[in-house]
């Protein structure tokens, strides 16, 4: 199924008032220094818990297993101890939200394995990560974190073999990167249970405006809050985040009221892009259950 119409036809569902209204979610992030956002003055994790109590919903429970530099095959390896020792012993995850390393599902990866091979190896991996959460949390649903393209101006871009024409390019490699992690997951689970946040291509919406640090590579805090917001989004089933009061959100990064108008507008024209044929669910069904959503 197209990923934009999964995630459409899911907040349907998500924000249904009868489908688990009221109670608190429970996220642990994977990722390295894209998720603790490094170049940004706060992690996308914060941000993420910070959204979503902006939204009107219980306080989740938001815990960070990220490592700089990492990718997720280091963390099957190093780092799993985190899916049952972050959460209180009477509780389950209800998502895990997987950040691969930057470059890995491109031809900018130096391996080994070299691309393409590093694709194969990263789905074994995430596979192997949600294997290990659905030990501690049966119901638990994976998240991809979509990462993004190196800014204009990178030297991915420039010399006499250039790697990619530019950053449309190389997001598009990210993001049939991220196709091919779903679809092992969906293999996985045996059901389209795996989400993409698709927090690359709310960047490139952006335009890539004022989204990077300084290295081109990184975030600032801007580009810290877009990937919250889509991530936010994708994990509650909210297609619309330009109607949540975001103040005291934005001015914890120092960002605007400006600053989230365009934030906000890039994250929803991702998340709900409504492509055929599901434009006619949603015309169905979307009156009520957007209705319900905007009850801040």
């Amino acid at each position: 199924m197209n990923r934009f119409c999964f995630v459409a036809i899911a907040a349907l569902a998500l924000s249904h008032p009868g489908i688990a209204a009221g109670q608190a979610k429970n996220v642990l992030f994977y990722g390295n220094s894209f998720t603790l956002g490094f170049g940004s003055t706060r992690s996308v994790n914060a941000l993420f818990k910070d959204i979503a109590i902006a939204a009107g919903h219980p306080a989740p429970l938001v815990q960070s297993a990220a490592a700089s530099g990492q990718e997720i095959g280091w963390h099957v390896a190093n780092n799993t101890a985190a899916i049952f020792t972050l959460i209180p012993p009477a509780q389950d995850w209800d998502a895990i939200v997987m950040q691969e390393h930057s470059t890995k599902l491109t031809r900018a990866y130096p391996g080994p394995p070299a691309f393409p091979a590093s694709v194969a190896d990263s789905q074994s991996d995430i596979v192997a990560l949600y294997n290990v959460a659905k030990l501690r949390s049966p119901d638990v649903t994976p998240v991809l974190y979509e990462t993004w393209a190196r800014g204009p101006g990178h030297a991915f871009y420039s010399g006499v073999t250039p790697l990619f024409a530019d950053p449309a390019e190389m997001q598009a490699e990210i993001r049939t990167g991220y196709d091919a992690l779903q679809s092992a997951l969906n293999t996985a689970t045996g059901d389209e249970r795996a989400l993409i946040a698709p927090v690359g291509d709310a960047w490139e919406a952006a335009g890539y405006d004022r989204l990077h640090a300084n290295d081109l590579w990184h975030a600032q805090n801007r580009g810290t809050m877009l990937a919250a917001l889509v991530i936010y989004g994708t994990v509650y089933g909210d297609v619309t985040t330009s109607d949540i009061d975001l103040t005291s959100v934005l001015s914890s990064v120092g960002l605007s009221a400006a600053d989230g108008m365009q934030l906000t507008a890039a994250a929803d024209v991702t998340l709900n892009p409504i492509p055929e044929p599901c434009s006619v669910i949603l015309i169905v069904g979307g009156a009520g259950a957007v209705m319900f959503m905007r009850r801040r």
